[in-house]
């Protein structure tokens, strides 16, 4: 009976081979519970540093805003010392240079005297057209400068809102644990 022995053999073959799988499952879910039991340990600090985190993201975003509010006053303050009626002594200095150029034309230039005269008039004709190109310079400066400035608070918003605090969520029990930055070690 030779039948009886080879089913034996090959029944505790499969056996064995049951009890290293049975064996290296029992082992695998060791160790996941060890690393389970060593991420309980370490959620508390984990949850410290989150809480620190958060505590200096909160403080950042009040400096922010502190910073926007100042920026928005100064701009205000500008445009209320700087800007009123540019425009209008603008056209008042172009109307009187249409004006002064009228008047000229009309008086013509044929003695000597209207002469001295034209010549006293082209010359604050010219200042006067030399004022209102440094009017226009200061006046480009000044726009420059406020689009700066606004861009600056929209950029201020832009960080804010990158910067905007999130609800901590533990992080999935399967999954290892990312290392947590300081806001200092960041990429800047």
């Amino acid at each position: 009976m030779t039948v009886i022995p080879g089913l034996v053999r090959r029944a505790a073959a499969e056996a064995e081979r049951h009890l290293r799988v049975g064996v290296g499952a029992l082992v695998k879910v060791g160790r996941d519970l060890e690393r389970s039991a060593e991420l309980g340990r370490l959620l508390p600090a984990y949850l410290e540093r989150v809480a620190t985190l958060e505590q200096a993201v909160r403080e950042q975003d009040a400096e922010l805003r502190t910073i926007r509010t100042e920026l928005d006053s100064l701009v205000g303050q500008l445009n209320d010392r700087l800007l009123p009626r540019i425009d209008e002594r603008m056209d008042d200095t172009e109307r009187d240079l249409a004006a002064v150029a009228t008047s000229l034309i009309r008086t013509g230039r044929d003695t000597a005297g209207n002469r001295t005269r034209l010549e006293a008039a082209e010359r604050r004709l010219g200042d006067l057209r030399t004022k209102v190109a440094q009017l226009e310079q200061r006046t480009g400066l000044w726009r420059d400068l406020q689009s700066t400035v606004a861009r600056f608070g929209d950029d201020l918003d832009a960080m804010r809102a990158r910067m905007a605090l999130r609800a901590a969520e533990p992080p999935p029990a399967d999954a290892s644990p990312a290392p947590v930055q300081n806001i200092t070690d960041r990429p800047a």
